[in-house]
């Protein structure tokens, strides 16, 4: 689903991104079966400071066409700064960052907007329960040279960086279960659009897979150790 909102200004998108999350929390959630009415569910937030704002007099142009509206495809950095094209239902990668716990770094392809000061916030809502985790940033985006444009795979600056453990949110393991990620980008002109998706996130780097699993098992403790049990 793509939706083109023209919104005043950043935290008037954010509130309204949050509001929509949560209405849509209360829509059939994760329950088995028929068309009894759904019951309403707590929506919380984790936001990000932002980080990779655009350099004074960025010059990087339009991409694509001003009257058209905005498009875009969902992109994810993986292990080894691999690019992930993202599909409804597909897999995301869980990496470790340098603050620690697990995130899913999520980005775009776009056109019809500007390449520069975009507003990127990326949420992730547990279906059952309305909780959500968020990040907002506000990026420059490489030209390709064909009127689109992208996030850097290898500047982690310029993806959402939603977080997504240590779990204390989700009903469930975070990882080999599907959550709904809303991805919004807007531009200083106002040209914006916003995508919905369910992905299944997992632990992509094999050297640290027990400690995610750990940290993203339902029911995780804060402080609860992680590491291997000593031998004898």
């Amino acid at each position: 689903m793509l939706l083109s909102p023209r919104l005043g200004g950043r935290f008037g998108r954010l509130s309204l991104l949050l509001v929509a999350l949560a209405f849509a929390g209360c829509g059939g959630g994760g329950g088995s079966g028929g068309g009894g009415e759904s019951n309403t569910s707590s929506t919380s937030a984790s936001t990000s400071a932002s980080s990779g704002s655009p350099a004074p007099g960025c010059k990087l142009g339009f991409l694509g066409d001003p009257g058209k509206p905005v498009e875009m495809h969902l992109i994810a950095r993986g292990k080894e700064r691999s690019t992930i094209d993202l599909t409804e239902g597909g897999p995301v990668p869980m990496l470790l960052p340098p603050q620690g716990g697990r995130i899913i770094a999520v980005g775009i392809r776009a056109t019809n907007l500007s390449a520069c000061g975009i507003e990127l916030t990326g949420a992730l809502r547990d279906a059952a329960t309305g909780q959500i985790r968020l990040d907002q940033r506000t990026v420059n985006l490489e030209p390709s040279g064909d009127g689109w444009g992208q996030s850097v795979i290898a500047d982690m600056s310029t993806l959402a960086n939603v977080p997504t453990c240590p779990n204390q949110w989700a009903s469930t393991d975070v990882f080999g279960q599907p959550f709904e990620l809303t991805l919004s980008i807007a531009d200083a002109e106002g040209h914006a659009a916003t995508q919905k998706i369910s992905l299944v996130p997992f632990c992509a780097e094999p050297e640290s897979e027990d400690e995610c699993a750990c940290e993203c098992q339902k029911d995780y403790v804060l402080g609860q150790s992680c590491g291997e049990v000593p031998g004898p």
